[in-house]
């Protein structure tokens, strides 16, 4: 059972926690679009003693380049205060493994700075690492579903099914993952949440205490953090509606329609 302590009088929710980890798509913005009030409400967070910072499964940029996005929305960042699902799959690959990549520049670069060697040839391939990729094409398939006929280890950064766009949800990692299997046979190691391994990373970036996971999701936000016993918030903003959240299994300790949501008064007995 968590521990709980009495909130002080007039805290915020976010107060009753050291830290917060947040999510990125549906949760700050979708795609390159802003949600409202989230910049606001994390300089109100800050402001008041709450440690942020950033856990994203997304693996098509590197933590540098969604600190610039995050900072163009007006939210300070730093590629330190971002930790992506491709810079984890990364640390699961020997140097000088090759490797044959569907992805873009936010997997392929930690993947090279990790000493893998990229390559094309399915039949010299090592490992095949899957992330999210908008220039996917049939010949990518093709030659990812012929390195894993033949071996090859197979990492996939994230298992989300759905990406969040300002006109709805369009194809994710998941469904590349999906048609992968469908076609060698093969399941994927995933290394984004709801693994333990994002969750970890973006722990050891915040102070002792208790902490807290901001997302909209319930598969791999709500879920893999409740399996490490922190609290969640799920917020309405991206991919999951009021009526999904009230049938959640594990269900979220809080509900709320976006970040600004957090500097709601904390209850009596706050969850910590």
């Amino acid at each position: 059972m968590k521990a709980s302590r009495t909130a002080s009088p007039g805290a915020s929710i976010a107060e009753c926690y050291a830290g917060l980890v947040l999510d990125l798509d549906g949760v700050c913005y979708r795609a390159a679009e802003p949600i409202p009030g989230v910049a606001g409400a994390l300089e109100a967070i800050r402001d008041r003693g709450v440690a942020v910072t950033f856990a994203t499964n997304n693996a098509s940029k590197t933590p540098a380049a969604v600190a610039h996005q995050l900072r163009d929305l007006g939210v300070p960042a730093t590629g330190d205060d971002v930790v992506t699902s491709s810079v984890a799959t990364a640390e699961l690959v020997t140097p000088g493994q090759r490797c044959l990549v569907i992805g873009m520049d936010g997997l392929r670069e930690p993947l090279r700075d990790r000493g893998a060697v990229l390559v094309d040839d399915h039949r010299t391939a090592d490992v095949v690492a899957v992330g999210m990729d908008r220039g996917l094409t049939w010949s990518d398939l093709r030659r990812a579903t012929l390195a894993l006929r033949r071996g090859a280890r197979f990492l996939g950064t994230n298992p989300d099914a759905t990406f969040p766009e300002p006109e709805g949800q369009v194809p994710g990692n998941g469904a590349t993952l999906a048609a992968l299997t469908t076609a060698s046979g093969r399941q994927p190691e995933i290394v984004g949440k709801p693994r333990p391994t994002l969750f970890e990373a973006a722990r050891a970036r915040l102070p002792d205490g208790p902490v807290m996971m901001v997302g909209d999701r319930l598969d791999t936000d709500v879920v893999g953090a409740a399996a490490l016993g922190w609290d969640t918030a799920l917020v309405l903003s991206g991919v999951t509606t009021a009526d999904e959240a009230s049938l959640a299994d594990p269900p979220p300790t809080y509900v709320l329609d976006d970040v600004g949501g957090l500097l709601a008064p904390a209850p009596p007995e706050a969850p910590v």
